[in-house]
């Protein structure tokens, strides 16, 4: 049997990561001290409602866009160690180097358009760096809003570059709640060739004064040996220490009013790393697939913290205020010796054979050795008023002005976003019509808070989803981001003024089969213009940037039946440099990998020996794609090759050992073919390597 068909079949036989543990709304309340059977709970992957799309909680197969979700149950039993791992289950999303030498760490790109920051609560910017050391552990989901979305939250980019043009990810944190007191704990060590990785996290609610009142507190602690310590220059080097803490507070003294505060404390020292080079898929320049070029003393530090002070207000029946703030802090420093990269005629030399001419393997730069502070302040006022007509009309209008200011080092200048959203949804029968429309006024100043430079925004968007039956809806939207380019001067020294934008055009439909299955494609065109593109050896720039972005993404995500659930989403995207003539080198090229697709599957035994057991599998793929530099095509040498991931998994509950029904053991092996691919990058000489094969064992609780 070949390879490629004995992962087929394990796909098959194999239905689930891990344990399937209730969530909030699967547990039944009962008595203090009552156990819940946590061990025979079903997964969810699909959510009831989603937020990130309208500032509006409704059901994901009514919205004319799309937002993909990573629920709670998802992230528990994929257990990823931080962001990028989590966000790799989502087609279409690729990262720029998950290492704090990359000049903007932790951003995403989303359907081939670079720069989309993560926000807490679809409102605050977790800021440069938060991205790369974020706990999975402690979110309650993840929604990815798809295509331009700044008619809703704003454009991103007007200090930096054309970014936040492909959508939005958005990160829920788990907040205090009044449904249950509840104890959750888990532990899991992994070990692999060269690896080990131990993780411990709690999570406890505890509801008082008379149910009116909870306090939460979710924490999290990681230590990680990974491969590339463990050999070459950096062999010894002190492992990664990593913790995160997220105390929350709810009080709801009377059925309208709400009122709490969440807060997330992190802090990381790790190890350095920012890859090797590559030729043809592979390491080069003299390194292997687990090797760094750093020293043992490089490394890499992040302290962050949020305080976010919220209150929810039901005026009457038909309207909702939501006000919220948020102060953020973080502190980085990292110091990291970079790869060697050649120049001129010995760069030439690499692109053919995969080898610097010097010898070289080794290099620093103005950039390996830096630190930065950042400090945001923001606050949003939200009106949400609701009106149902006695002909059956129902409208939603949202109001929203909100405030942003943030200012620090390295990188930045003080920044201060105002905006105010406008959206209204309409509903008669089948047909429900979105329209929104946002501004924004950002003023820029220089770091010595003098000279300052404005630039504005307006951010248009319509959608309209139509749903002849229940199990079958139609959707479209035209979306728009407008956002100005401050900080960039032209070839004349003087600062940039047009605002870049892009338009997105999509359709899809969604058809719900088995139990509650969701099938949805759709189709879209992104055209993006007036970004800068850097003239040679100047720090000057021409407004000149056009692309174009163009797929179809397909997904299914729900429940086959009561005992099996399916999440598996495949993505084609092409992208367009059109500042190049047809033809020429650069303009058509697979600067992301044109095809990629995740599936992940969970199937609990009902009966016979192995009832309530889990099993399960997960698979990744993602399509061979070009190493660039700033976007820009190198050589058909510098490429990375296609890459397949197996993931197999079971989890056994406690009670087939005799042990209690709320214990659950569960084992896995992740890349179980021990693939070496290379997971992300910055630049050709700058690939960061995927894991090898690692084997966890973990043990889950909650009561």
């Amino acid at each position: 049997m070949r390879k490629d068909e004995l992962c087929l079949l394990l796909c098959v036989v194999l239905a689930s990561p891990y344990v399937a543990f209730a969530s909030t709304n699967d547990t039944v309340k009962s008595d203090l001290a009552t156990i819940v059977v946590e061990a025979t709970a079903l997964s969810k992957y699909r959510p009831e409602t989603v937020n990130a799309g309208t500032f509006t909680d409704i059901a994901p197969e009514k919205l004319p866009c799309v937002v993909d979700t990573l629920t709670e149950d998802f992230i528990r039993e994929r257990n990823p160690t931080d962001l990028n791992d989590l966000l790799r289950h989502v087609p279409g999303i690729e990262t720029g180097g998950t290492s704090l030498l990359v000049r903007q760490p932790g951003l995403f790109t989303i359907r081939g358009k670079g720069g989309s920051e993560p926000a807490i609560d679809g409102i605050y910017s977790v800021g440069r760096g938060a991205g790369l050391f974020m706990d999975p552990f402690l979110m309650e989901r993840v929604e990815i809003v798809k295509g331009p979305i700044a008619s809703l939250s704003g454009g991103a980019g007007a200090a930096s570059n054309a970014n936040g043009a492909g959508g939005s990810i958005n990160l829920y944190l788990k907040g205090a709640h009044l449904n249950d007191d509840e104890i959750s704990l888990q532990a899991n060590t992994s070990v692999g060739k060269n690896t080990f990785r131990q993780r411990a996290m709690a999570d406890v609610n505890e509801v008082f004064l008379d149910d009116k009142a909870a306090f939460r507190v979710v924490g999290s602690a990681d230590y990680y040996e990974p491969s590339y310590i463990n050999q070459g220059s950096q062999k010894g080097a002190r492992p990664r220490e990593s913790f995160s803490l997220s105390p929350s507070f709810v009080f709801t003294p009377n059925d309208e009013v709400s009122f709490g505060l969440k807060t997330l404390f992190q802090y990381t020292d790790a190890p350095s790393y920012i890859g090797v080079p590559v030729w043809r898929g592979k390491p080069a320049g003299g390194y292997g697939w687990y090797e760094s070029s750093c020293r043992r003393g490089d490394r890499q530090h992040y302290e962050g913290m949020l305080i976010n002070p919220w209150l929810d207000w039901q005026v009457n029946e038909n309207w909702l205020l939501k006000f919220g703030g948020a102060f953020q802090f973080s502190s980085m420093d990292q110091t990291t010796r970079e790869p060697y990269a050649g120049k001129g005629a010995e760069l030439l030399n690499y692109y053919n054979t995969g080898v610097w001419s010097s010898g070289k393997k080794y290099m620093t730069s103005q950039f390996s050795e830096s630190s930065s502070l950042m400090r945001s302040y923001s606050v949003y006022g939200r009106s949400v008023y609701d009106t149902q007509f006695d002909f059956g009309l129902n409208n939603s209008f949202l109001t929203q002005l909100d405030s942003r200011h943030q200012e620090g080092s390295a990188f930045s200048a003080p920044t201060s976003r105002h905006g105010i959203t406008l959206q209204d949804s309409v509903s008669y029968g089948w047909v429900t019509l979105l329209g929104g429309i946002r501004y924004d006024f950002v003023h820029l100043r220089d770091s010595a808070g003098a000279n300052g430079q404005d630039g504005s925004g307006v951010s248009p968007r319509g959608g309209i989803s139509i749903q002849p039956l229940d199990w079958l809806v139609f959707f479209g939207n035209v979306s728009q981001t407008r956002t100005s380019m401050l900080g960039m001067a032209g070839r004349d020294g003087e600062p940039l003024t047009k605002p870049w934008y892009a338009t997105q055009t999509e359709g899809g439909v969604r058809i719900k089969t088995f139990k509650s299955l969701w099938l949805s494609a759709s189709v879209y065109r992104i055209e993006q213009e007036n970004t800068p593109i850097q003239v040679a050896n100047t720090t000057y720039y021409d407004q000149e940037g056009r692309n174009t972005s163009r797929g179809f993404e397909l997904s299914a995500a729900g429940d086959i039946t009561d005992d099996w659930s399916m999440l598996a989403m495949y993505s084609f995207n092409s992208y367009t440099d059109r500042t190049k003539s047809p033809g020429s080198k650069g303009r058509d090229f697979e600067r992301y990998p044109a095809h990629t697709f995740t599936f992940n599957t969970s199937y609990r035994v009902s009966s016979g020996p192995f009832e309530d057991v889990v099993f399960g599998c997960g698979f990744r793929f993602r399509s061979m794609s070009y190493a660039c530099v700033r976007g820009e095509f190198q050589n058909k040498n510098l490429r990375f090759d296609p890459s397949c991931l197996f993931d197999v998994n079971v989890s056994i509950p406690f009670s087939k050992f005799g042990g209690g029904d709320n214990w659950s053991l569960t084992l896995g092996v992740r890349n179980l073919f021990g693939e070496k691919y290379f997971d992300t990058s910055r630049h050709y000489y700058e690939c960061l390597a995927g894991e090898p094969r690692t084997f966890e064992i973990g043990i889950r609780a909650k009561w």
